[in-house]
C-alpha cells in the first residue's frame, strides 16, 4: 500500500510542477498583450491631442492672419504666440512645456490675395509601463494642419459699420413699407365699405326712379283722362246752349 501512495504524492507534485512551468511561461506574454494595450492607447489618445492642438493652433492663426497684408516673410511674432496659446488650450492635458507649436507659410508670396499657413505641433511620448519604454520613450509625435488665407483683403474689408448703418437704413425702410401696407389694407376695406354704401344707395336710388317713373306715367294717365273727359263736357254743354 506503500508504494501506490507515494506514485500518487509523486505524481501530483509533478502536476503541480508542470502548471507553475506553465503559469511561469504564459505570464509574461499576458503582461507583455496587457501592457501593448495600454501604452498603445495612450500613445493613440495622445496622437489625437497633438493633431487636435494643430488644429486649433492653425485656425486662430488663420482667423487673425485674415486682411492683414502679410504676402512676403515669414509670420509674425504674434502668430507663433497665438498658435501656442491656442494648441495648449485645445490640449490641457498635455505638458505644455514639452509641446512645441511651429508656424509657417506654405508659399512664398501670396497667390493672387491667398497664402497659406502652417502649424506643426510635436510632443514627446512616454510609456506608461516599463515594456515598452525603450520603444516609446523619446519618440515624437508630430502633426500638421494647414489652411488657407485671404492676406490681402478684398475693397470692401473693414467696412462693417457702414454695412451694419446701411442694414439699419434698410430695416427701417422695411418697417416703413410694412407700416405703409399695413394703412393701405386699411384703407382697401374703408373703400370697399363705402363702395358697399355707393352700390346701395345706387339701388335705392334705381328703385326710387323706377317708383317715380311709374307715379309719372300714372298721373300722365289720370291727367290725360280728365282732359279727355273736360273736354267731352265741355262740348256735351255747348250743345245745348244752341
Amino acid at each position: 500500500m506503500a508504494a501506490p501512495m507515494r506514485r500518487d504524492r509523486a505524481v501530483g507534485r509533478s502536476e503541480r510542477g508542470q502548471a507553475l512551468v506553465e503559469v511561469g511561461l504564459a505570464l509574461p506574454v499576458l503582461l507583455l498583450m496587457v501592457a501593448a494595450l495600454i501604452d498603445g492607447g495612450w500613445a493613440f489618445h495622445e496622437a489625437g491631442m497633438v493633431a487636435a492642438a494643430a488644429q486649433a493652433a492653425v485656425r486662430a492663426v488663420a482667423i487673425q492672419e485674415t486682411g492683414t497684408g502679410h504676402c512676403d516673410g515669414a509670420p509674425p511674432a504674434v502668430d507663433q504666440a497665438t498658435a501656442v496659446a491656442a494648441g495648449r488650450d485645445a490640449a490641457p492635458r498635455l505638458d505644455p512645456a514639452a509641446l512645441t507649436v511651429t508656424s509657417t507659410y506654405l508659399d512664398a508670396a501670396c497667390d493672387g490675395r491667398m497664402r497659406t499657413i502652417a502649424v506643426s505641433v510635436t510632443y514627446p511620448v512616454r510609456a506608461l509601463t516599463p515594456w515598452f519604454a525603450p520603444l516609446l520613450n523619446g519618440r515624437q509625435l508630430t502633426a500638421q494642419a494647414a489652411n488657407a488665407v485671404e492676406e490681402l483683403p478684398p475693397s470692401w474689408w473693414g467696412r462693417a459699420d457702414e454695412v451694419a448703418a446701411q442694414q439699419a437704413q434698410i430695416g427701417a425702410l422695411q418697417a416703413q413699407v410694412s407700416s405703409l401696407e399695413s394703412a393701405y389694407q386699411a384703407e382697401n376695406g374703408v373703400v370697399q365699405d363705402q363702395q358697399s354704401q355707393i352700390a346701395s344707395l345706387t339701388a335705392q336710388d334705381r328703385q326710387a326712379a323706377a317708383a317715380i317713373a311709374y307715379w309719372s306715367q300714372t298721373a300722365s294717365y289720370y291727367y290725360s283722362l280728365w282732359q279727355s273727359l273736360t273736354q267731352g263736357n265741355g262740348g256735351g254743354n255747348g250743345g245745348d246752349r244752341n
